[in-house]
């Protein structure tokens, strides 16, 4: 026999082993084979152990073997108890054997798990588990059998189920949390099937009234409404309650500004103004009680609040969009999320009926200043006229850095179509809160090119209270205007005249025509300077102006005192010897007033404005120059009536020639002489206030515009020295220098003896 090598034993191994393989997986093949296992079963050789089971998806209905070893036990069934939509098993069913898309029944009706459990079904396998809120002693939730039941409550308040500052309630199987004193909840997170509730610090700061007498009861009372009516946030306890909170807030709100319109324009601007900044800070905070998404809120009265709300992680570069009856908004989403905790918000808020009560608020901007130059001899400085033609509408975000934001915001008005005329324009304006109250502003804010008769695009730089203001001139300051300048050109040329008179007179010489001659200079230098008013648009030029026409109208007022002194001294005082100095009157007449203006300007530098080339009433500035003019008015108006009275008591012994009418006569025009030159009837300015004193101001306009001619003709044209000096002058001009001075030669004996024979007091007072 021939010997094997090793190569050859290997091989011959080798097919040995693929035969007893092959032999066995057939005798395996022909087992499994000759099994009946039934519909939806299969042969399984477990350890060499033969046997059947029921397919995946299927399900053994008696629930007693998993296997059985003919078709006679088998009563394998589909699991038709799933969910196509869902791709899930029903309720009390089990994915059975690994596959999601087969279910098995749950076997647990007739099986007790005993207390705080519930019986699960496992694919055939019974199982208990602890119902939720309830676990074993080692943290598991399954177990076997009812033996095995060790269920019992969890604590939660020993987790982090609720928020820190939140106060938790634990009770069997459950719990709750909820909000301490101060404290108002806001936002849900969920964690673990369970909401989390986080409390927010109630730290508003209540509106409050240090004043509460009687002056200031309707503030310190409005005051107190509005601490209660924001001092309730804290109660709301749910979503539902914010909203319906919003709309009793909103309603009480207009209750309180309907008081707010009987009120007078101070107080209601005071209240008005607190009203704004307390109700944007407070929807602020009450933004985190409200749920994501867009909340809009109508009040009974028609008050329209929209807030729009979006967690910190869900805020893009998009508009923040939003819309009501009357007004829109658009804002960036970047430039309304900088909080630093909670939500990023944008809010409008639109009132019914603030409107009516912020009409009469002064107002300051560049188109108003164009509209105030333009009619600055008739307009009272800070005294506009125009109407609120839109609702007022606040529009905020979730902080308070708006005086800049990163980018412009637009607000929609769509208000009433304006009747067109001329003399009207509609700006974009908004609510400047200030110490006294506030007023309307357009800075930072311009009406854009695409608004339209009934609608205006407004856009901002910065978020606050806005409304649409139709400014309008009124008719009457056309003739008002046409008066003052026809009036100052006459008094100008007879200012002219009546200068040269004083300067060249010799037969008038003395101190009181001095007075004459330097307040006809200074009328005459503040009525030139006035009437620049009207030309000038540059701010700094008229800023200037304005201080010259401070200067210029005190140094006429000082030189009116002068002449009061003067003929105080000559009237009454008729032995006095002493007479006004020459510096003495012009340290009065020029001096005075410089130091006065400096003073005013130093005190006070931005006191002369820019919008109507005279004094601002900011501060009380004004009073540098209506204080001193009432003063003087004041006195010259004693110095008037002791005038009048001391001459009618002597003209019988001035000249008993003269008839009781012709005596009359001549009182009265004495009367109306000293009216002018001592600046009485500047009385009629100081009492305009209102349109019902129209007529005052026509008084004032015509007496003041020609103040010059009074004086030309009552103290040039009707003295005879003066007459007969012109006659002189008109003689030289046609006869010649020799015939006219021997006439004046004439004249003056003439004159010389008539002053002779008449007392000094009625010469001097203007007879």
């Amino acid at each position: 026999m021939a010997k094997l090598t090793p190569w050859q034993l290997l091989a011959t191994g080798l097919l040995v082993f693929l035969f007893q393989s092959v032999l066995l997986q057939n005798q395996v093949d022909n087992k499994c084979r000759n099994m009946e296992c039934g519909e939806n079963a299969l042969c399984m050789n477990v350890s060499g152990n033969f046997s059947c089971s029921c397919k995946i998806g299927y399900w053994k209905k008696s629930n007693q073997k998993k296997t059985f070893l003919n078709s006679s036990e088998n009563d394998c069934d589909f699991c038709d108890i799933y969910e196509t939509e869902t791709r899930s098993c029903k309720k009390g069913y089990k994915t059975c054997s690994g596959d999601p898309d087969s279910c098995c029944v749950d076997s647990c009706q007739h099986e007790n798990c005993g207390k705080y459990a519930l019986c699960i079904k496992d694919c055939g396998d019974v199982l208990c588990e602890c119902k939720p809120g309830f676990h074993l002693p080692n943290g598991g939730r399954e177990f076997k059998s009812i033996n095995e039941n060790n269920c019992e409550d969890i604590d939660e308040c020993n987790g982090s189920y609720c928020d820190a500052t939140a106060h938790c309630y634990n009770s069997e199987g459950n719990y709750s949390c909820y909000c301490p004193e101060g404290y108002f909840q806001y936002s849900n997170a969920v964690q673990e099937d369970k909401t989390k509730i986080k409390c927010k610090e109630f730290n508003f700061p209540m509106p409050s009234w240090n004043d509460c007498s009687d002056e200031q009861s309707f503030l310190c009372n409005i005051t107190t409404q509005l601490g209660n009516l924001f001092g309730s946030l804290p109660n709301v306890s749910s979503q539902m309650d914010s909203k319906k909170h919003l709309r009793e807030t909103l309603d009480t709100l207009d209750n309180l500004l309907n008081l707010m319109e009987a009120e007078n324009k101070e107080q209601s601007h005071q209240v008005a103004s607190k009203v704004m900044q307390v109700m944007e800070t407070w929807l602020r905070m009450f933004a985190f009680a409200l749920p994501n998404g867009t909340t809009t809120i109508k009040s009974k009265a028609g008050t329209e609040l929209a807030m729009e709300i979006r967690t910190a992680d869900n805020t893009s570069q998009d508009l923040a969009q939003l819309w009501l009856n009357e007004t829109q908004l658009e804002v960036s989403w970047e430039a309304a999320s900088k909080t630093e905790e909670g939500p990023s918000v944008v809010g409008l808020l639109s009132y019914q009926n603030l409107g009516c009560i912020l009409t009469n608020a002064d107002i300051e901007g560049s188109d108003w200043e164009q509209i105030g130059k333009s009619k600055q001899l008739m307009e009272e400085p800070g005294k506009p006229n125009y109407k609120v033609l839109s609702k007022v509408a606040s529009a905020f975000v979730g902080h308070n850095e708006t005086a800049a934001l990163s980018s412009n915001i637009t607000v929609t008005f769509n208000h009433p179509k304006p009747e067109l005329k001329p003399d009207l324009k509609v700006i974009c304006a908004f609510w400047k809160p200030t110490n006294r109250g506030g007023h309307w502003s357009q800075e930072g804010c311009v009406r854009l090119n695409s608004s339209t008769a009934n609608r205006t695009y407004c856009r901002c730089k910065h978020m606050t209270s806005f409304a649409v203001l139709m400014a309008f001139y009124d008719i009457e300051d056309w003739t008002l205007s046409v008066i003052t300048k026809v009036g100052l050109v006459v008094s100008l040329i007879c200012l002219f005249f009546s200068i040269l008179t004083f300067l060249f007179c010799r037969a008038i010489q003395g101190i009181r025509t001095t007075i004459h001659f330097h307040l006809c200079l200074s009328l005459f230098a503040a009525h030139v300077i006035f009437l620049c008013t009207g030309i000038s648009r540059n701010t700094t030029a008229c800023v200037v102006i304005a201080g010259l026409l401070h200067y210029s109208f005190l140094c006429v007022f000082c030189w009116m005192l002068l002449e009061g002194v003067q003929l105080y001294v000559m009237v009454v005082q008729v032995f006095n010897t002493h007479s006004l100095k020459h510096w003495h009157i012009f340290l009065v007449g020029y001096g005075f007033p410089a130091v006065l203006v400096g003073i005013s300007a130093a005190i006070n530098s931005k006191g002369y404005s820019s919008r109507n080339c005279w004094l601002s009433r900011e501060r009380g500035f004004l009073w540098s120059f209506l204080g001193p003019v009432s003063f003087i008015i004041m006195v010259n108006a004693v110095v008037f009536l002791i005038t009048v009275w001391r001459l009618s008591e002597k003209f019988a012994d001035i000249n008993p020639d003269l008839t009781k009418l012709k005596k009359q006569r001549v009182l009265t025009i004495t009367a109306i002489a000293q009216l002018c030159i001592l600046g009485i009837t500047w009385i009629f300015g100081l009492f305009q206030f209102s349109n019902q004193t129209l007529v005052l101001s026509y008084l004032f306009t015509i007496l003041n515009s020609l103040q010059g001619l009074f004086i030309f003709v009552l103290h040039c044209v009707l003295k005879k020295q003066v007459r007969d000096d012109y006659y002189r002058w008109l003689c030289q001009g046609r006869r010649g220098k020799t015939q006219s001075s021997d006439k004046y030669s004439e004249f003056s004996s003439t004159s010389g003896s008539n002053t002779l024979r008449s007392p000094k007091t009625l010469k001097e007072s203007g007879m």
